[in-house]
């Protein structure tokens, strides 16, 4: 039944249609070839035979030129179909995905949440575990605070494509500030975040986007990597662009793998436990990075040994351009 069933699933697979009738196609224009010579070969006989005063035309490409351009407009509107529905068939697949991963992140947090407040409710406890139960809600409204933050985060990048604010910047301070500010959030769960400071470089960068980048990096190094281990940052330079690696020793990508990581909703499929996330944090790195002329890419040398995740930036001069100063000031008075 099973295999019958599984036979019935490929039988109806757009692949299997599509290619069905590009064959269904070619045998046409194969007959109707066949149909016309055998037609053309009858009048000629007749012809012939009643020595009609008049030959009759001899075979001409014409006919076959205008049956092949049909059958090609055909084909052209057979394919753009097929392109539209596979596009919309992974439209539907990102959805139930993204339902599914939302879902599980707020299901996990709200019933630890409810069970806290049950027993608090029901039993009288001790003032010490009070504190523990009051605690752990904190951490998982904290949990339920950073998955909304993250996918109204989604929804604000796609409506400031082309907005953002770019000022230049030291590369280097701007790593070394944010994690001063935000280091005990990435530790929190034993991790130890190392920055080995490479040469400084000036980049055009908006901060509060910039520290989205970076927080999400190194979140999800810290996701993918086991409790204690050490998540290191690495900043290089160039003559035209600066280089910053989030270095971890968690997981790793497969190599089929390393190109879907930034797409919107995409989650690797692990034979591990079940991580949390989205699968937004990293589809937001590389919207935001793109805004910034940059790009943003992932190594890993294979599953079970780690990754590196890069973003690299184009450098600007210590003082920029007259026309770039006029275009960034343009930008501001047009947002007020």
């Amino acid at each position: 039944m099973k295999a019958l069933r599984h036979r019935a699933i490929w039988l109806y697979h757009p692949v299997t249609i599509f290619l069905s009738i590009q064959v269904l196609w070619i045998v046409l224009l194969v007959v109707w070839v066949r149909w016309y010579m055998a037609k053309h070969a009858q009048l000629r006989e007749m012809g012939a035979r009643l020595r009609a005063q008049a030959e009759v035309d001899p075979l001409g490409w014409l006919p076959f030129v205008v049956a092949a351009i049909l059958l090609a407009l055909i084909l052209a509107g057979v394919t753009v179909i097929f392109i539209y529905w596979s596009k919309q068939q992974t439209l539907n697949r990102m959805q139930r995905a993204f339902v599914s991963n939302v879902t599980h992140e707020l299901k996990s947090p709200v019933a630890s949440i409810q069970l806290a407040l049950e027993t608090m409710a029901m039993r009288d406890l001790p003032e010490e575990k009070r504190r523990e139960f009051l605690g752990m809600m904190l951490d998982d409204t904290e949990r339920l605070a950073s998955l909304i933050d993250r996918i109204l985060g989604a929804a604000r990048i796609e409506r400031r494509r082309g907005r953002f604010e770019l000022k230049p910047t030291s590369f280097r301070r701007f790593v070394e500030d944010a994690l001063s500010e935000d280091r005990h959030l990435f530790e929190k769960d034993g991790h130890v975040v190392v920055f080995e400071k490479g040469a400084d470089a000036r980049v055009a960068i908006d901060a509060s986007a910039m520290r989205v980048v970076l927080s999400n990096l190194i979140e999800n190094a810290a996701r993918y990597s086991p409790r204690g281990s050490t998540i290191r940052l690495r900043t290089h330079r160039d003559l035209r662009s600066c280089r910053l690696d989030v270095v971890d020793s968690g997981d790793g990508i497969a190599r089929k793998d390393l190109r879907n990581v930034f797409k919107m909703f995409w989650r690797a499929d692990t034979h591990g436990p079940r991580r949390a996330g989205t699968g937004l944090g990293l589809y937001i790195v590389r919207s935001i990075v793109r805004e910034h002329d940059g790009k943003v890419w992932a190594v890993s040398p294979g599953p079970g040994r780690g990754s590196t995740f890069s973003v690299r930036l184009p450098r600007v001069s210590k003082y920029w351009s007259l026309q770039r100063r006029r275009s960034l000031r343009a930008q501001t008075e047009g947002r007020s």
